[in-house]
């Protein structure tokens, strides 16, 4: 859109029609001027160049209101979506449905909108209606719907999304590989691998076979069958050898703690394929992976200069330079770090070595200054910016960036959660409990929220069957997640169940030897009579953790504080 060319437009409609909207404050009182849509879309074209993403959307969605013009509403929502405003989206979306109710476009927006409200239903009946009538459906409909779905979060909600849409087109190899995908990325295995592997039996094309062969060997990794996953791959490779199975084939050797064969089938596939961008940033990646930093330093330098490559090589090169403690090298490249996938993640690397040093106002101007610059990015930052205030103390002002995000992503259950844990940091603790209690309305079926909030009411109030029914859920969709493990036995630990809590605590302690689950075991090793023991895990954990205060604060308790 021509923005001078819409402004002088809108200018003209409002010198000559725009006095239309002028009641009469009562009867025989004085005219009141009531901005029209015009003046609206003006405001919003100036905020929006000016950066103010937040006024621009809001005034957007007042021309989408009061206007029975599609492109209005297009706009509107188009604008709120691609800057992270989700709920001005949603209600801008809906007005353009109501306007082009047979608009494939916003269906798949709304789609998109409600899957992040995790609306199962809602999402389902909107990508129905954007791929249209199942008769008319082709797999190129289906390829571009499930394309739009995979960058979505909620990775549970768009498999459930999907798994529905194949009930109703079983046969669809697009639908089905989505749907895989998507299991993957949600930890649902077993769909996952079903799924891949039903695609694989009934012979799918090259490409998606390739797909199906990866997914099973991700599922198999995943489950911790690591020689499993790279043997199913190298079977593929030897089959059927291609540039892109092959690197699978090799990051599958260096997840499976191989790095030596992976460097030795890197070689081989520089002498087939050439020394290609992808293979050198494998091969960096392996040499990393492995320890092994001066050659992963001299692989990512061939990287520099690539196109594709470039910023993920600078990011990686500037870890290295900190780790051997060259500062100034590593701004240098963090600061050559353009658009893309690595930007955000640069600056906030800046900007926490600025507040390392003690320069809190530069770290606190650096992340200002991405947010301007890049508006779409403004609540990610939000959520960092959040995070820096609190380190420094400043839980008010950390308390208020959440607040704004909230705003407009009311449906944000980890910034509700995070705002959540603020609160009961600050001994809020009703606000505390509503902000987790809506994170497990939106999202019943997520082990971090029901954790988050079963651990808070055990901690925090008598609630403790409630407490234990929250947690227990959380542990049965993660039953290896030692975090939980840890809330699980601090749950019957309050409920005075003993000898179960010192089982799951010891369970929790073995997979993760914080200092927070150390202070839980002991506690329980002292109300047993152990006082000894509960002294030896805190003394070892203290030596580790000095800073600690859960660990601080239950060793002032029971055993009189830190012993020299």
């Amino acid at each position: 859109m021509n923005t001078c060319t819409t402004c002088l437009a809108v200018v003209l409609a409002a010198l000559l029609g725009g006095c239309a909207a002028r009641p009469d404050a009562a009867a025989g009182g004085d005219p009141i001027d009531v901005p029209g849509s015009g003046y609206h879309q003006i405001m919003g074209e100036i905020a929006a160049d000016r950066g103010a993403t937040a006024v621009a959307a809001e005034e957007f969605l007042n021309v989408a209101e009061r206007s029975a013009e599609p492109e209005a509403s297009r706009q509107a929502a188009g604008f709120a979506f691609e800057n992270g405003y989700d709920a001005l989206a949603l209600r801008a979306a809906r007005r353009w449905s109501q306007l082009e109710p047979e608009e494939p476009a916003v269906r798949t927006l709304l789609a998109r909108l409600l899957v992040r409200r995790n609306d199962i239903a809602g999402a389902t009946a909107e990508a129905r209606r954007a791929l249209g009538p199942a008769a008319d459906r082709a797999e190129e409909d289906y390829d571009l719907f499930a394309d739009e779905l995979a960058g979505e979060g909620n990775a549970a909600g768009v498999t459930r999304v999907l798994t529905r849409l194949v009930a109703e087109a079983p046969a669809s190899p697009a639908l089905n590989m989505a749907m895989a995908a998507a299991a993957l990325r949600s930890a649902d295995l077993d769909l996952a691998e079903t799924t891949a592997r039903a695609a694989i039996a009934a012979g799918a094309a090259d490409v998606a076979l390739d797909r199906a062969h990866v997914i099973v060997a991700r599922v198999l990794l995943a489950r911790g069958e690591r020689d499993a996953a790279a043997g199913h791959l190298r079977a593929q490779v030897e089959a059927r050898p291609s540039l892109d199975l092959d690197l699978e084939y090799v990051s599958m050797l260096a997840a499976a703690d191989r790095p030596a064969e992976a460097l030795a089938r890197l070689a081989v596939i520089r002498d087939r394929y050439g020394p290609e961008p992808e293979v050198r940033r494998l091969e960096a990646m392996v040499l990393l992976g492995s320890g092994d930093y001066q050659a992963a330093w001299e692989r990512f330098n061939t990287l520099v200069d690539d196109p594709e490559y470039a910023d993920e090589a600078r990011f990686h090169l500037a870890e290295l330079a900190v780790r051997d403690l060259r500062f100034d090298q590593a701004l240098k490249l963090l600061g050559r770090i353009g658009e893309g996938a690595y930007l955000l993640a640069a600056q906030e690397a800046i900007a926490r070595m600025a507040e390392a040093g003690g320069d809190v106002q530069s770290a606190l101007q650096i992340l200002d200054t991405m947010a301007e610059r890049h508006p779409e990015r403004a609540f990610d930052v939000a959520r960092i910016r959040a995070a820096m205030l609190q380190r420094l103390k400043r839980d008010d002002e950390a308390l208020a960036e959440l607040d704004r995000v909230l705003r407009y992503r009311p449906d944000d259950a980890d910034v509700l959660l995070a705002r959540g844990a603020l609160h009961e940091k600050l001994g809020r603790i009703e606000p505390a409990l509503a902000d987790m209690a809506a994170a497990v309305r939106l999202f019943p079926d997520s082990a971090i929220a029901n954790n988050a909030y079963g651990y808070t009411l055990a901690n925090r109030t008598r609630r403790q069957d409630e407490a234990a029914r929250l947690v227990r859920r959380a542990l049965e969709r993660e039953p290896g997640n030692a975090a939980i493990l840890d809330s699980y036995g601090w749950v019957l630990y309050r409920q005075h169940r003993l000898a179960e809590a010192r089982s799951y605590l010891q369970l929790a302690h073995t997979l993760l030897p914080d200092p927070e689950v150390a202070a839980h075991l002991g506690e329980v090793l002292w109300q047993q009579g152990e006082r000894e023991a509960a002294r030896r895990l805190w003394d070892d954990a203290l030596e580790k953790a000095p800073q600690s205060q859960p660990l601080l604060d239950t060793m002032a308790r029971f055993a009189g504080g830190a012993r020299d």
